[in-house]
């Protein structure tokens, strides 16, 4: 018995205790492509080293700023990139964590 109330709470869950590429891989070493969508880093694959580097290195940095009340370099950076690959006319972002956070956001600025 544990504490967390899992979604399908009469099921036993998988243990995941690692990762590999697209692969998540259980306490008994059986391999899970995984197929999930939800968290970013999902697309980005596991423990693959550029990435493990770039979140090491960022957050020797700084882990984590509001982006209400600041802004910062890799911010600026992406902002610029993404603005770079938009279509003409669209040269500023808006950066939130999630898709429901992206439509009220767009509401609230259409609404403006």
């Amino acid at each position: 018995m544990n504490h967390v109330f899992h979604r399908a709470p009469r099921q036993t869950l998988p243990y995941a205790v690692s990762g590999d590429g697209m692969y998540v891989i259980d306490d008994k070493g059986q391999r899970y492509m995984d197929a999930c969508g939800g968290a970013a880093v999902s697309c980005l694959g596991h423990s693959d080293e550029t990435v493990r580097r770039a979140i090491h290195a960022q957050v020797d940095n700084l882990a984590f700023v509001h982006s209400g009340f600041f802004t910062t370099d890799v911010m600026e950076a992406l902002g610029d990139r993404l603005a770079a690959l938009a279509p003409a006319g669209l040269d500023r972002v808006y950066f939130v964590s999630g898709g429901s956070e992206a439509m009220e956001a767009a509401l609230k600025l259409t609404r403006q």
